[in-house]
């Protein structure tokens, strides 16, 4: 089930949920990417993977992540089908533009279980501005979620995020996908970017209010999944206490955080992050030592799942600004260190 994980109160000391960076390259260019090692260079094969998740003995979850994952098609394929022969859930996060109808009747043979889509605007020309890319990218976005949706196998989410071009127009994406027929809507708080410098980010008043008119205007069909939420807003603080009234319904769920604590990220190099997104830290690579042990035993992760998870440190991102404010352009993009690559 999606955001099981995120909902059942996972502790830490069993590493339950792996997210697979398949690849850094997409055919997108994201403002906000939080993609790892930009600077490609795949390396992890098939029986990579195989061998790490064979040594995971809680392993419940594997997502595949990217860029845009799908340009390793037949690696994702690969994965799946191991998977799903070992009773993994599997998830692929896309911005499905490369899927068409033979890639998705691959993926349902091998047993996928979550498609996560993408979906940031409801028109064609403004998708194409943001993302700099041509109008006919967006058509296909629609079409994959509405093929996703018809499938009996595939339970589909949409994700968006919430920053300052979605701030506003939130509730109109959520009925559109609504519309399309997706009954789960993931809303992510914006993850400052630390590539191409985007690490502006919404002052907590305006992120508790389009999060509060999001649920007002919520379609009953359609249940709203809020993450990274506690990154942004102190637990306890007055912002908190205005929306946790919200959660008392059981269509708008809050996705605790279970990085570090629950789930890592491999990349495709073999390093081993904290998170990609919010703690892109890397604490090992499996070429080098086995990805349990870099869990068990990383002094790194331990003082992090410390901070963030049982001391309830609300923010994690460690190349943020201060909320509200943009970083000016003299100080330049954060970049993260070259990785690592395997002889």
């Amino acid at each position: 089930m999606f955001k099981s994980l995120e909902t059942c109160g996972a502790e830490y000391g069993r590493l339950r949920s792996l997210e697979i960076g398949v690849t850094s390259r997409c055919n997108f260019r994201c403002a906000y990417c939080g993609a790892y090692d930009l600077l490609e260079r795949q390396v992890l094969s098939p029986a990579d993977v195989v061998r790490v998740i064979e040594a995971l003995p809680d392993l419940e979850r594997v997502k595949l992540s990217g860029g845009e994952v799908l340009l390793e098609f037949d690696l994702c394929e690969q994965i799946i089908g191991y998977c799903s022969s070992r009773g993994i859930l599997t998830q692929v996060n896309s911005n499905g533009t490369l899927l068409d109808e033979e890639k998705f009747e691959r993926l349902e043979a091998a047993g996928l279980g979550v498609l996560h889509v993408s979906l940031n605007h409801v028109e064609t020309a403004a998708h194409a501005a943001f993302y700099r890319v041509s109008e006919k990218m967006f058509p296909r976005i629609v079409r994959a979620v509405e093929r996703s949706v018809s499938s009996s196998s595939i339970d589909t989410v949409v994700e968006t995020v919430l920053f300052d071009e979605t701030e506003a127009t939130l509730p109109e994406v959520h009925r559109f996908a609504a519309g399309l027929g997706v009954r789960r809507h993931e809303i992510q708080m914006e993850i400052p970017g630390v590539h191409q410098g985007y690490t502006g980010t919404l002052g907590q008043d305006r992120l508790c209010e389009a999060v509060a008119r999001l649920v007002e205007a919520r379609d009953p069909r359609c249940t709203l999944y809020v993450s990274c939420l506690s990154a942004h807003l102190p637990p306890g603080g007055a912002h908190w206490s205005r929306l946790a009234p919200l959660f008392r319904d059981p269509g708008v769920v809050r996705a605790d955080c279970v990085e570090g604590k629950a789930q890592l990220h491999l990349h495709s190099n073999g390093d081993v992050l904290i998170c990609e997104l919010g703690c892109p830290e890397v604490i090992g690579n499996v070429f080098e030592e086995d990805l349990l042990t870099l869990y068990r035993t990383s002094a790194r992760l331990r003082d992090f799942v410390r901070g963030k998870h049982e001391e309830g440190t609300h923010s994690c991102f460690r190349h943020c600004d201060r909320p509200g404010e943009r970083r000016g352009a003299s100080r330049g993009p954060a970049f993260l260190p070259v990785p690592r690559v395997r002889p």
